[in-house]
């Protein structure tokens, strides 16, 4: 008897076993796939503003994607951003030539590239809601874009599936949607230079800030077919100005412009800080982006594209030199501020001026590889981080920048790059980049034409 009372008790205790490794296997699963529900969702951790849209890097510890910023993902940022700068100048030349037209359900009357705007490294995002009841999307805050966008599903009827992914915006889900005025055009579609490709159409839905503002009736592109490398994001956030161009009107800051008076203010954060923010409305951007007097403003120019946030740089100070920036008629100082690209890029004779005065003041160190885009980098294993002041002149404001934004560093790699790039023809975009950006007040102040700059809190 006790032979098989120690066989049943045997037999309990394997069955016991067997439950617990298949239960701890299903919590194993089951937590992967909460975590994966939850990839979305900007982490616990992070505290954001009291009030307006939270902003975080996608490779930062508030990412909602939980991804860090490794050897590789820093090379990844960077030929996401050489392709993005090439669109970029693509885009202004067809315009500056009048080249080109898109067709979709109907003919775009002027060549823009609209979901041109969102490739490349898209690191800074903020949620938005769509649609009543609201669901939340990640998209990347892009100064360079004037339409925003994001990954939908369209469906009517019988013709809609029964369960809707959570990584996208469904207008039949929504009680406000509905089809947005076809002007330009009802759809869209759009070849990239990677062969990838987006398929979209407009809608109108209530789009909301933060659980805090809802814009009624705010007209989107829903991209309801993609392909290749987009990076994370859901879609874009368009704050360019719009301009004079057919879409221009499709852009936040033009659907707005009534509510928040043309004014927002952000502080985009490193990838290693936590959070940052914006804010809409001149009240509220003045209360949240003060301004000590350390630094100042300058104004908006006209540049070549009207929908861009143009200024004038007129010269760069590294060390103790000063590398003007010529206005003649091969060259131009008009530069454009643009969130989504990373790395500043500049006239081949100041990029020159700058890598040399760098070269002199860390000719101390060893140099390293260069890294894709950035071709002056230094080995800095068992040396201290070098100080090098460096300072923006624009029109009216000088602005200097912290030693993050001078230099570009991955994440652990002892590898340091001038974090500065030489564009590829002289007619190509002066482009102030987001790495420089880093920690910053930017106010625009569109009805007042200018850009006011000053130490942020992010």
């Amino acid at each position: 008897m006790f032979g098989s009372y120690g066989l049943m008790a045997v037999g309990h205790i394997l069955l016991c076993c067997i439950l617990f490794l298949s239960f701890s296997k299903a919590i194993g699963y089951g937590a992967t796939v909460v975590e994966r529900s939850k990839s979305h969702t900007i982490p616990s951790m992070c505290s954001g503003p009291d009030k307006g849209w939270r902003v975080v890097h996608k490779y930062g510890p508030c990412s909602p994607f939980g991804l860090n910023r490794t050897a590789a993902t820093s090379s990844h940022i960077l030929v996401q951003d050489e392709h993005r700068v090439k669109v970029m100048n693509s885009r202004s030349l067809n315009r500056r030539s009048g080249g080109g037209k898109r067709k979709g359900e109907g003919e775009s009357p002027t060549d823009l590239y609209l979901l041109d705007d969102s490739v490349g490294a898209g690191n800074y995002l903020v949620q938005v809601g769509f649609g009543t009841p609201a669901k939340y999307f990640n998209l990347a805050l892009d100064t360079g874009s004037y339409t925003t966008w994001v990954r939908c599903q369209r469906c009517t009827g019988s013709s809609c599936p029964t369960q809707h992914d959570e990584s996208l915006y469904y207008p039949s889900s929504s009680s406000t949607s509905s089809n947005a005025p076809c002007w330009p055009l009802c759809s869209f579609t759009q070849n990239y230079m990677d062969d990838s490709f987006s398929v979209g159409f407009f809608v109108a839905d209530t789009v909301s800030i933060e659980h805090e503002d809802e814009i009624p009736g705010f007209v989107f592109l829903c991209a309801d077919k993609e392909t290749g490398d987009f990076g994370k994001a859901d879609g874009i956030l368009g704050l360019a100005l719009g301009g004079t161009s057919d879409f221009g009107g499709y852009s936040l800051t033009s659907q707005t412009a009534t509510t928040f008076g043309n004014v927002f203010c952000h502080c985009l954060p490193s990838s290693d800080n936590s959070m940052g923010y914006v804010y809409f409305g001149d009240q509220k951007a003045r209360d949240k982006c003060p301004f000590s007097g350390s630094y100042g403003y300058t104004p908006l120019v006209t540049g070549s594209d009207p929908s861009l946030y143009f200024v004038n740089l007129i010269a760069i100070t590294i060390g103790q030199t000063r590398v003007e920036i010529p206005s003649d008629g091969s060259s131009s100082q008009e530069a454009f501020i643009d969130s989504g690209t990373v790395i500043t890029r500049l006239p081949s004779s100041v990029y020159s001026a700058l890598r040399s005065e760098f070269q002199e003041l860390m000719s101390e160190y060893p140099t390293a590889l260069p890294d894709k885009v950035l071709d002056t980098c230094y080995n800095l294993e068992g040396y201290d981080d070098p100080e090098i002041p460096m300072v923006l002149h624009f029109d009216n404001l000088d602005l200097s920048l912290g030693q993050a934004a001078v230099t570009w560093k991955g994440s652990g790699r002892s590898q340091v790059c001038l974090a500065f790039a030489e564009k590829k023809n002289e007619g190509d975009l002066t482009i102030i980049g987001n790495h420089q950006q880093q920690n910053l007040n930017i106010l625009y102040n569109i009805p007042d034409q200018r850009v006011e700059i000053g130490p942020g809190s992010c």
